[in-house]
This record gives C-alpha cells, sequence and structure tokens, in this order.
C-alpha cells in the first residue's frame, strides 16, 4: 500500500479533513483529534517503498520510532511540536501541531521579507537550534520548505526527527537527501556530521532571504555540489545593497566550507544577529546614547535601577525620528515598540489622526508582543527621540526587568480594553457583541448553518485566522 496513493479517512483517533501537503514519498493531512478536539496535522510514510525482507524493515520502524521520540520531547515556541506516532497497516504516521500560515518559502515566492524581518526570522531559529542540540537533536535538513510562519508571524521550524528517517525511504544506499542547495559540504563529502550542519543550512537561508537567490546553482545536481565544496560566493550585499557589512560577515562565518570554522554554537549565531538588530538599520534613526538618565524622569520607569534600565538598553537602542517619518507603518508587521523621550508623535490610520502621544508614553508593545500587523501608523510631529525595543532581543532579559516592562505594558493594555469595550456598547446599542460571526469554518469549510465561535469540526476559532491569507492554504 503507497500512501501517495491511498485516501485515508481516519488514522486512529484522528479523522481526516483534508490533504494540505504532498511529497514524493508521502502526504500531508490536516485532521482533527478526536478527544481533545484540536486541529492537528498527520505526516504519512509507506512502508511499501521499502524492499527486502523483514528485517530491514522492522529496523526501519525501530529508528523511525526512536528518532520521533527523541524530537518529541522538544518543547520549544519556534518548533513544531510532535503529538503523536504510530504505525497502522503499512503506513507510518507522526502526529503534529498544526500551524496556520505559508512556509518562509512560499513568502519568498510572494513577495519577499525584509533585511529586518529575515534577521529576525534566523534569529529566532538559531535559539531554536540551539535548545535542540543542547538536547542533542540536529536536524539537519534545514531549507525554507521546512520552516513556517504562523498567521501572527511566528517561525517554526518542522520535521524534526523526520530528516534522518527519509533516508531510510530512499533506498539502502548511501544517497544524498533533500535539496541540493542546502547540503553542507561534510554531507557531500560523507565526513563525519554534527550540529554546526543545521547552522551552514540556517546560513544558506540567510543567504537566500536577503538575496532572493539561490546560493550555488549548477547546470546539474553534480555541478551544484562541486561548487558548494569548491567555491566562496559573492556576500549578500553584492545582491542587496541593503545588507550591512555586519551581516555579511555572518552570513560568511555561517557557510564555511570546514565546521570548525563556523559559529560552534547556534547560541553564538543567535547572539551575533541580535547585535544586527540593535543597530538601526532604518535611514531617517540615527543612533543617540545621550538619553538614558532621561528615562529615570518619566513614572513608566521610576521604579528601575540603573542596572536594570542598561539590562533594558540591550534590547534596543536610542534613536532620533524626524519631522513628517513614519516610526510605525501601517498594516505592516515589526517587532519593534517605543518609549517617546522628547518630541510629538500621532496616531493616524489612513487620513484621520486618532490621537497624539506626549513624552513619556510607550506605544507599538501590542502590536509587538502580539505580532499583528499594526491597525495605524505613528508620524512623527517634529524631530523626536525614542527608546527603541526590539520585543524579540526583550525576550533574552532579566526576568526582573521583563516584568516590570510588562508592567507598563499591562497597564497600557487595560486602558485600551476599557476603552475599546465602552466603543463597542456604543456601536452594539449595549448587547456587547456582535452578531456577524461566520457560519462557515474558514479552516476545513464546515458548514455550521449558524454563526460559530469554534469549529466543531476542526476546534478551530475562526477570528484567530482572520489576519491570514487563506488563499494559499495552511501549512503542517
Amino acid at each position: 500500500m503507497d500512501s501517495s496513493s491511498v485516501s485515508l479517512e481516519r488514522i486512529k483517533r484522528y479523522d481526516i479533513v483534508r490533504l494540505i501537503g504532498e511529497g514524493a514519498k508521502g502526504k500531508v493531512y490536516l485532521a482533527t483529534d478526536r478527544i481533545i478536539r484540536r486541529p492537528v496535522a498527520i505526516k504519512v510514510f509507506s512502508l511499501d517503498s521499502i524492499t527486502g525482507e523483514k528485517g530491514p524493515r522492522l529496523k526501519i520502524m525501530r529508528e523511525f520510532f526512536l528518532e520521533t521520540q527523541t524530537a518529541g520531547a522538544l518543547l520549544h515556541p519556534n518548533i513544531v511540536v510532535i503529538y503523536d506516532v504510530g504505525k497502522q497497516r503499512d503506513v507510518l504516521y507522526i502526529v503534529m501541531e498544526f500551524v496556520f500560515g505559508k512556509t518562509i518559502l512560499q513568502h519568498q515566492q510572494l513577495s519577499g521579507l525584509s533585511v529586518k524581518k529575515s534577521i529576525e526570522i534566523i534569529y529566532e531559529l538559531a535559539l531554536a537550534l540551539d535548545y535542540a542540540h543542547s538536547k542533542g537533536v540536529v536536524h539537519r535538513d534545514i531549507k525554507p520548505e521546512n520552516v513556517i510562519l504562523s498567521a501572527s508571524g511566528v517561525p517554526k521550524i518542522t520535521d524534526f526527527g523526520i530528516a534522518r528517517f527519509r533516508k531510510h525511504l530512499k533506498d539502502e544506499k548511501r544517497a544524498l537527501v533533500g535539496s541540493t542547495r542546502f547540503i553542507a559540504p561534510e554531507q557531500i563529502l560523507h565526513m563525519e556530521q554534527d550540529h554546526r550542519v543545521d547552522i551552514y543550512q540556517l546560513g544558506v537561508v540567510l543567504y537566500e532571504l536577503l538575496t532572493r537567490q539561490a546560493l550555488f546553482r549548477g547546470k546539474t545536481p553534480h555541478q551544484a555540489l562541486t561548487r558548494i565544496c569548491t567555491e566562496t560566493p559573492p556576500p549578500p550585499s553584492v545582491t542587496n545593497s541593503e545588507v550591512p557589512d555586519a551581516l555579511d560577515q555572518i552570513v560568511s562565518r555561517c557557510i564555511e566550507k570546514s565546521p570548525s570554522r563556523r559559529y560552534q554554537r547556534a547560541r553564538d549565531l543567535a547572539d551575533a544577529l541580535a547585535e544586527c538588530l540593535r543597530t538601526s538599520m532604518d535611514g531617517g534613526l540615527s543612533y543617540d546614547r545621550d538619553l538614558m538618565k532621561r528615562l529615570k524622569k518619566f513614572e513608566l520607569f521610576s521604579l528601575f535601577t540603573d542596572h536594570e534600565i542598561g539590562q533594558l538598553l540591550e534590547a534596543g537602542e536610542f534613536v532620533t525620528c524626524h519631522q513628517g517619518e513614519q516610526i510605525i507603518k501601517e498594516n505592516e508587521t515589526d517587532s519593534d515598540f517605543f518609549v517617546l523621550l522628547e518630541g510629538n508623535v500621532r496616531v493616524q490610520k489612513q487620513q484621520r489622526v486618532l490621537s497624539n502621544f506626549l513624552p513619556g508614553s510607550c506605544f507599538g508593545e501590542i502590536g509587538a508582543f502580539a505580532r499583528r500587523r499594526r491597525s495605524a501608523a505613528v508620524i512623527a510631529e517634529g524631530d523626536c527621540k525614542l527608546l527603541r525595543i526590539n520585543a524579540l532581543l526583550f525576550q533574552e532579559l532579566d526576568p526582573s526587568v521583563q516584568l516590570k516592562m510588562l508592567s507598563i505594558v499591562v497597564r497600557n493594555l487595560s486602558s485600551l480594553v476599557i476603552s475599546l469595550d465602552n466603543e463597542i456598547m456604543r456601536l452594539t446599542d449595549g448587547k456587547g457583541r456582535s452578531d456577524k460571526l461566520p457560519t462557515i469554518c474558514p479552516l476545513c469549510g464546515y458548514d455550521n448553518q449558524a454563526p460559530i465561535e469554534v469549529c466543531p469540526h476542526c476546534g478551530v476559532i475562526p477570528s484567530a485566522c482572520e489576519d491570514a491569507d487563506l488563499s494559499e492554504g495552511p501549512g503542517p
């Protein structure tokens, strides 16, 4: 029985909803866990592609369960969680977290990603790989197809525990598995391999995000493999002038031919990328460190010690923005939030001015932490001085600093919720809610014949999909 030719309706406790992906050796399905009532992704692999006697098949099944058991122990916000594994007839299956979104390959093909967004994605992936490596798990098949950006912009690595298993689905020869352009030199030369393969492959992904070009191309696969082992590519800045020198150096170190010359830990790569994020990459913002003492004059930071303010600066920097410049752009996603130190800014949606912020105000934190598109723009009324903080780097600070800053965020959020609640009550004539809920689930297509808050078929909350582009379909 070939899993690629079989139409499944159910695998154990999982009801198949629809096909969402297909490869040479298997399929990926959206399914519903009947017990927990949540959507899941199921990858299935056929054992029929493995020829030979019963012994090799049993060995492969043992290795499959061992690999997925190891990967299943990984719990990280940037790694797709493995819930379950099993065998049904001649099909091996893996049940995973379902992530609604697109792969970064799809984002590349559609519109590409900015330099800053590319850095942020690789930064998060490097932290995820560092965590996996600390648990003794190496992926060895990092590529854009194996990274999904959720609807809220969170990158998640998928296929942990599967990459090494796939070699058995090919044949018993020492064949190279995976996309040619992401294979590390030591994989081609059949040399000893370790976690530094992942660092190399992550560097190749970063190169392609920055340039939107393949790193090593050839007329034939053999030519491409030869170039991987012998050629030094031009830095990304040759293709993309927005790439700074520091980022060129990071990419170059990741893709060194010798593993000993690369970053020795994924955490080291993350630290280097964090330094890039701390450095201004927006033309209108210039570096300014003369405002540290002014922070303590504002009520927001009255409880912060000098040391804690210094810690906070590790996640950001002081910047200057000139009159008319957009500090936050409407409908864009960004990981920065701001504290206004000098000047005045206005909040504007299209051509309508919603409000103004005065010195001492914190803004942009909801979009930065929730990773949602900005609902409005923030524009400088005159020359302004601000503290810009990256929400991703903020998560790496001491818990005491995070707690104090988050208390400010919660206070601002509470004020906003009260304001919105009053507005909702006004718009709904005191009912407090709208009856305009969907009747058809945007994820699985189930028609409930009545407004639904939670789909009874796949368990998804329709409103959670509202920011996602449904035209391309979800990812596993």
